[in-house]
């Protein structure tokens, strides 16, 4: 029951992680309000995935899924952050 209250959790993270990651592409180069939206994505998929790994600790961290959201949590804030400041420097 554990394991598929985990997978649920990941789940809805991953999708929110794929949320952000839209946002992020669509906006990058002229929407600076997608990728707002892109951050605050960002953000309640980091608080989605900081809950489950308070509740399972080394059960989340040791998943192969776990571990593949926060690489994409990180690489999609990098990439949010790339496309906010190449639209600054166009404007």
């Amino acid at each position: 029951m554990a394991d598929q209250r985990l997978h649920e959790q990941l789940q809805q993270a991953s999708k929110k992680l794929h949320d952000a990651q839209e946002s992020a592409r669509i906006g990058q180069g002229s929407d600076m309000k997608l990728l707002e939206q892109a951050e605050q994505e960002l953000m309640e998929a980091q608080q989605q995935l900081e809950s489950v790994q308070d509740e399972s600790g080394t059960d989340a961290t040791e998943n192969a899924q776990f571990q593949q959201a926060y690489e994409q949590l990180h690489d999609t804030r990098q990439q949010v952050q790339e496309a906010q400041q190449n639209n600054s420097d166009v404007l």
